[in-house]
C-alpha cells in the first residue's frame, strides 16, 4: 500500500445524510480515519449539506468548510428571525402545513414549496420534489428564546478575517465555532456551491471528488472529475462509480487516494470509474 498522501490540490466534496451517515444515523467507523488521511496530505474536505448544524458524529473531522446550500429560517415564539430565499407568505404557509406532532422543540424539519405554491414536507419528500422546487426551507427551533437569539446572531454575523474578502457573490462567511468558519450560499444548489468553492480553492475539475445519494447531489456531477454514487438513485446515473451505502465509501476513497498517489508520483494513468468499482 502506498503512503497515505496525495498531491495537495485535491478536493473531496461530500453530501452528509445518506452518503456519510446511514439511514439510522450510523457513521462507518473507519470513515473519519480515511478523511484524515486525505487531510494530512493537504487535500481540502468539504460538506455540502442542507443541515443547519454539523452533527456530533463529524464535528472532529478535518473539514475545510461546510457549505449550506439551501437557506435557513429560525422561529422564536412564532416570529421569524430571518428567512431566505422564500417569501414570507410561503414561510407562513410552510409553518402552518407542518403537523403538530412534528413541531417539537429542537427538531429540524425540511420543507419545499413548488412553483404552484404547494408546500411539501418534511423529509424525505423534499428529495423527490427537488427538481420542481423553488427553494428549500429549513426550520430550526431552539430550546429557549435566548438560544434562538444567540443562533440568529451567530448565523447572521459576517466574519471573513480568516478567509479574507470573499469573491463569491451572495455568500456569507460566519463563525460556527472558534476554530471554524462556515460558507453559506443563499439559495444556491450544490452545483453552484461546488463550482464556486473549487474556483476559490483553485482546484482543477480533474482533482475534484464528489459523493452523494440523491437528486440534489446530481448538480455536482458536471463539476467533479470523479463522482461516487452512494445507493442507486436514477438521477445519479452519470456517476463514475457506485457503492451500496456509506459502509462502502471508506474503501473506495482509499483506493482513489492510492490511485491519485500513483498518478502524481509515478505518472500512472488517472483513476477511472472502472478502476474504482468494488469487486
Amino acid at each position: 500500500m502506498p503512503p497515505t498522501d496525495v498531491t495537495p490540490g485535491a478536493l473531496l466534496a461530500l453530501d452528509l445524510d445518506g452518503t456519510l451517515i446511514g439511514p439510522r444515523g450510523e457513521v462507518p467507523p473507519d470513515l473519519g480515519g480515511e478523511l484524515r488521511a486525505w487531510a494530512r496530505a493537504g487535500a481540502h474536505l468539504a460538506l455540502l449539506t442542507a443541515r443547519g448544524r454539523v452533527p456530533p458524529e463529524v464535528r472532529d473531522w478535518p473539514l475545510h468548510t461546510v457549505t449550506r446550500c439551501y437557506g435557513a429560517w429560525a422561529e422564536q415564539a412564532g416570529q421569524p428571525l430571518w428567512s431566505w430565499p422564500l417569501p414570507d407568505a410561503t414561510v407562513r404557509a410552510a409553518t402552518e402545513a407542518i403537523p403538530l406532532a412534528d413541531r417539537q422543540v429542537g427538531k429540524p424539519l425540511l420543507v419545499t414549496a413548488d412553483p404552484n405554491g404547494i408546500v411539501r414536507g418534511p423529509h424525505p419528500a423534499f428529495e423527490s420534489s427537488w427538481p420542481q422546487a423553488r427553494g428549500v426551507l429549513k426550520i430550526v427551533r431552539g430550546d429557549t428564546p435566548a438560544r434562538l437569539d444567540a443562533l440568529a446572531q451567530e448565523w447572521s454575523a459576517l466574519d471573513g478575517t480568516e478567509l479574507g474578502d470573499t469573491e463569491l457573490g451572495g455568500t456569507e462567511l460566519i463563525r460556527e465555532r472558534d476554530t471554524r468558519l462556515v460558507l453559506i450560499r443563499r439559495g444556491a444548489g450544490k452545483g453552484a456551491a461546488l463550482r464556486e468553492l473549487t474556483a476559490r480553492l483553485g482546484v482543477p475539475r480533474s482533482r475534484v471528488v464528489a459523493a452523494g445519494d440523491g437528486p440534489a447531489d446530481a448538480a455536482m456531477l458536471p463539476h467533479a472529475g470523479t463522482f461516487i454514487r452512494v445507493a442507486t438513485h436514477p438521477a445519479l446515473s452519470g456517476a463514475s462509480v457506485g457503492v451500496a451505502g456509506p459502509h462502502d465509501l471508506p474503501g473506495v476513497l482509499a483506493r482513489l487516494r492510492a490511485a491519485l498517489w500513483a498518478h502524481d508520483r509515478h505518472g500512472d494513468p488517472r483513476p477511472t470509474g472502472h478502476d474504482l468499482r468494488l469487486p
